[in-house]
């Protein structure tokens, strides 16, 4: 096993083959920024988030419109970046327990040598919002054996496979099938061939599971189709059921179509009709949606450490998901951040509002930590339909936020990259904001958070972590470490990326936002 810290050892790209293609290799650790801190320590956590852990054969999956975002298509600058194909789709799981194994390596909190107290998983832990995805992510993290197969038990009828129509748009790790021309990410931007890729990732393995506690919060893919459209009742049949739709209807291939379906701020509609093109797939019931309250229910039952992962009964038994948990003298108050009637931006209800203030103020002498998976810069989703109460976004979550003192840290994630900053009152009082990088998109990291009681304010540190999957995994047996490091290389060499259109490497944050030491207010200085 590799030491997974960043102040170690960086993985950084190579220069660019004549298909545009990168290759990885280890390189000179990134050093902290500012003064290492010096005092008591309240708390080291592990932060992960948007795991993305995806049912790549899903029928309700909406992959085929991912293609209007390539370098070619003309439908580009109106339709931005869509984002409902990955050519690593399939290696979800496996790149999960491979961050699992660098979790449990590390242990201690690189800067202050303290014990890593737990791990926070900031939403998108599924892909789809299906109860088999929240299966094999809990799965993975309490440890045992994962299975990430669904429909047909003996043969993949993922869109990269050969057992189902050939579309060159979608990567084939097994090359072309016969008479027929490699697909285009074979021949325009140099994937490679990896003959038994589609069947390995089917496999069962064993993740080892982690050491120390862990808590998960709820985002937009843990409730809404692909994050974005809120399932009504044809599509909880579709999902379960044996039709799967690959493409727009004819003649329809247009951005009012094609917006609908990925809007940042609701109402949403998926882009199907009587006349969409369909093919027959094996059905699956454990497709099935989750709500909030299944997917809580589904953290109760699965055990763990601790008991529901921050879900409670009385979240079953509300349909809500957000909750609140002490360790000893932090306090972690995990919102439910997702419009619900859909949207992939975020918000939250009045009454999640009030119960926000609510436990602030029971904490009054504790340290508080804010989780969610929306971010403050992305809670703009105001959509409600009529008769429904209304939403409140980012300025009226802030203005109840800067009354309490003993906030001193926000952390999210949804923005698939790196990312800091500072809130400051009217006193001057500050608190952070982060933001932690992806599993699904390069580069594939999560992070160590310690934080310290020093002698005139708080210091927060951060070191960025990689997960274990060999950055070499040419030649080497097909494991669940290998398809581990597969799938940063596909990540780091997304065809759609390579430009300034929506440059792969901004994912990266900058150097402020990695291996950093901030300081903010103690309130109980």
């Amino acid at each position: 096993m590799t030491m997974a810290r960043t102040d170690k050892k960086i993985i950084s790209p190579s220069q660019t083959n004549s298909f545009g293609w990168r290759d990885l290799a280890e390189d000179t650790g990134e050093s902290h920024s500012n003064d290492l801190p010096s005092g008591k320590t309240i708390a080291v956590l592990g932060h992960f988030s948007d795991l993305h852990v995806c049912d790549a054969e899903s029928p309700s999956r909406i992959e085929y419109l991912d293609r209007f975002s390539d370098p070619d298509s003309k439908w580009r600058d109106q339709v931005g970046y869509i984002g409902t194909y990955r050519a690593q789709e399939i290696l979800t799981t496996q790149v999960l327990a491979s961050m699992v194994d660098a979790l449990n390596e590390i242990k201690t909190g690189p800067l202050t040598n303290s014990p890593i107290d737990a791990v926070v998983v900031t939403g998108d832990m599924t892909d789809n919002a299906q109860k088999n995805e929240a299966q094999w992510y809990i799965s993975a993290l309490n440890g045992g054996k994962v299975e990430p197969v669904s429909g047909d038990r003996k043969k993949s009828e993922w869109v990269g496979s050969h057992n189902v129509d050939y579309d060159v748009s979608y990567w084939h790790p097994d090359g072309a099938p016969d008479g027929k021309d490699l697909d285009r990410p074979i021949s325009l931007f140099g994937f490679p061939i990896i003959k038994g890729l589609v069947e390995k990732a089917r496999a069962a393995f064993i993740s080892q599971g982690l050491n120390v506690p862990w808590f998960a919060t709820y985002g937009n893919h843990d409730q809404l189709l692909q994050g974005t459209v809120a399932p009504d009742d044809e599509l909880k049949e579709l999902t379960i059921g044996s039709k799967r739709i690959v493409g727009l209807p004819k003649n329809s291939e247009t951005p009012e179509v094609i917006m609908p379906a990925v809007a940042e701020i609701g109402p949403v509609k998926y882009p199907h009709t009587k006349e969409s093109p369909r093919v027959s797939i094996t059905a699956d019931q454990m497709r099935a949606f989750n709500t909030p309250g299944t997917f809580a229910d589904a953290h109760i039952a699965a055990g763990g450490n601790p008991v529901g992962h921050g879900f409670t009964n009385e979240n079953v038994k509300n349909n809500t998901a957000y909750w609140v948990h002490d360790l000893e003298n932090l306090r972690l108050i995990s919102m439910d951040t997702v419009n619900p009637h859909g949207g992939w931006q975020g918000s939250i209800d009045e009454k999640q509002l009030n119960w926000i203030k609510e436990k602030l103020i029971e904490a009054e002498n504790k340290y508080c930590v804010l989780l969610s998976h929306h971010p403050s810069p992305t809670l703009v989703n105001d959509f409600a339909p009529t008769g429904f109460p209304r939403r409140v976004i980012r300025d009226e979550l802030l203005a109840e936020l800067y009354k309490h003192k003993n906030l001193i840290a926000w952390i999210a994630g949804h923005v698939h990259r790196h990312a800091s900053g500072f809130h400051t009152r009217q006193d001057g009082s500050t608190f952070l904001e982060l933001t932690t990088a992806s599993h699904i998109d390069w580069p594939q990291q999560s992070r160590v958070i310690e934080i310290v009681k020093e002698k005139d304010g708080l210091a927060i540190g951060s070191t960025v972590i990689d997960h274990s999957g060999h950055i070499q995994w040419q030649g080497k047996e097909i494991d669940y470490l290998a398809m581990a490091g597969i799938s940063r290389s596909l990540a780091l060499n997304d065809w759609q990326r390579r430009d300034d259109f929506n440059p792969v490497l901004a994912r990266q944050g900058n150097k402020e936002d990695r291996n950093v030491v901030w300081r903010v207010s103690d309130p109980f200085s």
